[in-house]
């Protein structure tokens, strides 16, 4: 009785699939649809992730290349970060540190992946007969949205059983020099020579010509200027102080993924390091982030007094410092020495 409507229903079935193959096909031989690249720039590319905005690219070896456009100079890990390549299971016995943040934490213009301060903290902890991996997430221009989205995204896979947010001074803001709006630009100039970005497709999309011709080509794309306003409210959304938000998303992480998080306060050096000097101008600054942290139960290091006496020890024609916020090779080992000290006691606290 009901033998023929199922006949009916699979010659229909299979008939669909054929033509979908055979259309599939055409479409890849034809070459119709739009090919699918990574828009990149520097040492980043648009991420899938709209959160995050932007990512660094793995494998990435700028050896011979010029540190002003490459940040550093060398290879970003498999992951796309300063850092060597970590196993994704956490050895036996051992402890892992994951540490967000922006360039200050990639180090900018540090010649030497083992001169910024994750590299200097690892190497302490080991000296003091610690078992600990340290994982560096940090990305030039992320906010603190974008680190705990990393987190997230990226790096609760590796069980960390602490997580320190490197706080800078500018994190609520996106002071990136636009490299997202740079990075969309890139990608409708990539959709009109043909190409469309792997961030704006789906995961069916990448594998189906088919699909990306229907979409790009059949059903078209936005009129001018639809996309400039797509794209101007995208951006808007983006570049927007969410530091309260994070460090709540972040508190609801540690609980959820059982980790401590310490927040490692960054000062403004001004000029020269003038800013380290007694009457220093953003402690309110650092008070509110301090006792942001506190109210979510994080520890603190406030970075300013290791600083400061880093810079007694030295010459006085000699700085500590880069810029207002970038540490230099002795500011990264000052950074990292203070926080192994501080990232031992709390490993030893239950």
């Amino acid at each position: 009785m009901f033998k023929k409507p199922l006949e009916n229903s699979l010659l229909i079935l299979i008939s669909i699939s054929l033509a979908l193959g055979l259309s599939e096909l055409v479409v890849r031989s034809l070459k119709l649809a739009p090919e699918i690249v990574y828009v990149e720039k520097w040492r980043v590319r648009l991420s899938e992730n709209r959160k995050i905005g932007y990512e660094p690219i793995p494998n990435l070896n700028s050896a011979g290349k010029s540190a002003q456009y490459y940040s550093y100079i060398g290879r970003s890990n498999n992951m796309g970060y300063r850092d060597y390549d970590h196993p994704l299971e956490k050895p036996t016995g051992s402890q892992r540190i994951v540490v967000l943040g922006d360039s200050v934490t990639a180090g900018l213009w540090i010649k030497g992946d083992d001169k910024i301060f994750t590299s200097v903290m690892e190497r302490r902890l080991k000296q003091a007969g610690e078992n600990i991996d340290v994982m560096n997430f940090g990305v030039s221009g992320y906010n603190t949205s974008q680190e705990v989205e990393t987190l997230e995204t990226y790096g609760l896979q590796f069980n960390p059983n602490i997580v320190i947010l490197a706080y800078c001074l500018n994190d609520r803001s996106q002071d990136d020099g636009n490299i997202y709006g740079i990075l969309l630009a890139e990608a409708q100039k990539s959709k009109n020579t043909g190409h469309v970005d792997t961030a704006s497709i789906n995961s069916l999309e990448r594998h189906s010509a088919l699909l990306r011709f229907m979409r790009y080509n059949v059903l078209g794309v936005q009129s001018g200027s639809s996309r400039q306003q797509e794209k101007r409210k995208t951006i808007d959304q983006f570049y927007v102080d969410t530091v309260e938000e994070s460090f709540e998303n972040l508190s609801q992480l540690s609980s959820a993924h059982n980790f401590k998080v310490l927040v490692a306060i960054f000062p403004n050096f001004g000029e020269k390091d003038e800013g380290l000097k007694n009457d220093y101008a953003f402690q309110v600054e650092h008070n509110a982030i301090a006792q942001l942290s506190k109210q979510h139960g994080f520890d603190t290091i406030d970075l300013l007094a290791p600083f400061r006496t880093c810079k007694q020890k030295i010459s006085p024609r000699s700085t500590i410092s880069f810029d207002r916020y970038h540490p230099n090779v002795i500011g990264n080992k000052c950074a990292g020495e203070a926080l192994a000290e501080k990232v031992s006691g709390m490993l030893h606290t239950q």
